[in-house]
């Protein structure tokens, strides 16, 4: 049994040694360059010493009716994510059971990240993202079958200054439509 040991680290020993010395008469090629360092992606530079105000309109119609509007507004400095979160619990009266009371959430969140471009100073990059979730229209909040809710992530580039609406949305459901206004103006 011992000898049969010897011999096993005898062996492993031996392939050790036989592959080292392989390893060092491996010949090398003359023109070979020294292997270069993955490329690392430049870190993003620091945000300018520059605010800018965003706007979000927002302009929610069913049909002829006068559309309801809401305005959010932020100022954010460049390069930096910003968010609001606004919501609120709005009773929902059941028709078929007036002694039920029931509430839902109604919300507006709005994500922004401005950044000056630096070749233009007078447009912003915004990285913008939007949830809305609005009460039903009209005095009465009545429970409702798919309640309209807007969610969207957009990138854009805007005039300093300059309104533009971003986006239109149909409710699926409805004749309601959803309209969507910013403005990004850098304040100096």
């Amino acid at each position: 049994m011992l000898k049969r040991i010897g011999v096993m680290t005898m062996a492993a020993i031996f392939a050790a040694t036989f592959a080292a010395a392989q390893e060092k008469k491996a010949p090398e090629k003359a023109d070979t360059k020294p292997e270069r360092a993955e490329a690392k992606a430049a870190p993003e530079p620091v945000g300018q010493p520059i605010n800018v105000r965003i706007e979000v309109s927002i302009t929610d119609q069913t049909g002829t009716g006068t559309p309801a509007k809401k305005l959010v507004s932020m100022i954010a400095s460049d390069r930096n994510q910003n968010f609001i979160r606004s919501s609120a619990s709005v009773l929902v009266k059941n028709p078929n059971n007036p002694l039920v009371q029931n509430y839902r959430n109604v919300t507006i969140n709005v994500d922004a990240r401005p950044t000056v471009v630096a070749k233009e100073p007078t447009k912003v990059h915004l990285v913008l993202g939007l949830e809305y979730l609005p009460k039903a229209g009209g005095n009465q909040e009545e429970m409702e079958p798919g309640m309209a809710q807007l969610s969207e992530r957009l990138a854009l580039v805007l005039e300093s200054g300059k309104p533009m609406v971003v986006s239109q949305a149909a409710d699926p459901s409805s004749d309601r439509k959803i309209t969507v206004e910013v403005t990004a103006t850098i304040l100096k």
